[in-house]
């Protein structure tokens, strides 16, 4: 998740967008640079006086509709992030408060395991690319094989959790009441994690990031021509740089959109996740700790 921390950390987020968008910007530069000659007649035929303005406040619309469902879907993403670390230490409470004494701490910790296991999975299956596979952390891969896992899924750890409540009610170990409070807690789970997929399989429809990039495209040019038409390099300069800054605003709003995705704008999920790890194993579990990443802004 981007949080930069001084001129530096912005200088760099620069440079990754320029980079990110480098053909699209070229482009932009060369139609631009052949516009140049041409200015005359193509401002004589596309630059009625009201056109620009019309299209700056549909323009403005559009965008601002498009940013506030990318911040609505990372907002949302981000509030269901905070209830699964919520409903985490509202399990392990549940097990202090109900499971009796006797029975085996082996079973009590595997409980813990398959929840830290079930929102690594999570997070796993969140990042990864359609058709590509989940890929887990080594330290997950084990704990799941010591608790007699090697097939990890968020689905197989769901139904791993329901058999062990199962078990639980068989074995007398707790009541009807007890055994319901455990079946609401992982149908909270459940709404949670239906909640999170749904933001990631249903992006924001393609027609409208289709016009929206188009409006930005022909509003951007325009704006180049007219401040070109004032025949200062400096103001053709200024213009060219307008056309640079809309585009790079309106692919910004993709990438908020896609809160798992890119490490730069998604939520850090890493940090979730070894939060609750921290929380239900302690401090001595590998998991616990967060891995190590790349660039000042990813903490």
């Amino acid at each position: 998740m981007i949080r930069p921390r001084g001129c530096l950390d912005y200088l760099k987020l620069s440079w990754w967008l320029i980079v990110h968008q480098g053909k699209s910007l070229l482009l932009a530069t060369l139609l631009c640079a052949i516009s140049l000659p041409l200015n005359e007649i193509i401002s004589t035929a596309l630059l009625p006086e009201a056109l620009v303005q019309v299209l700056g406040l549909l323009l403005s619309l559009f965008l601002g509709f498009r940013y506030s469902q990318a911040y609505n879907r990372w907002l949302e993403a981000r509030v269901l992030w905070g209830a699964l670390v919520n409903h985490s230490r509202s399990w392990r409470d549940l097990l202090v408060r109900v499971l009796p004494r006797q029975l085996p701490l082996s079973w009590k910790r595997r409980l813990l395991q398959e929840v830290v296991l079930l929102v690594w999975c999570l997070n796993a299956q969140l990042r990864s690319s359609k058709g590509s596979a989940v890929l887990l952390p080594e330290p997950v891969r084990e704990l799941g094989v010591k608790i007699g896992l090697r097939n990890l899924s968020v689905q197989s750890l769901l139904k791993r959790m329901a058999r062990e409540q199962h078990l639980l009610r068989q074995g007398g170990w707790v009541d009807s009441f007890q055994s319901s409070e455990f079946g609401l807690l992982q149908q909270a789970f459940t709404n949670v994690i239906g909640g999170l997929e749904r933001i990631r399989h249903q992006p924001l429809p393609a027609s409208s990031t289709f016009f929206i990039r188009g409006m930005t495209w022909v509003y951007g040019y325009l704006v180049f021509l007219k401040l070109d038409a004032l025949g200062h390099i400096s103001a053709a300069l200024l213009g060219w740089l307008v056309f640079l800054i809309f585009l790079m605003a309106e692919r910004i709003g993709t990438f908020i959109e896609r809160p798992f995705v890119d490490a730069r704008f998604a939520l850090p999920m890493d940090h979730f996740c070894a939060l609750i790890s921290l929380d239900l194993l302690g401090a001595s579990s590998p998991l616990a700790k967060p891995s190590s990443t790349k660039g000042p802004w990813l903490r």
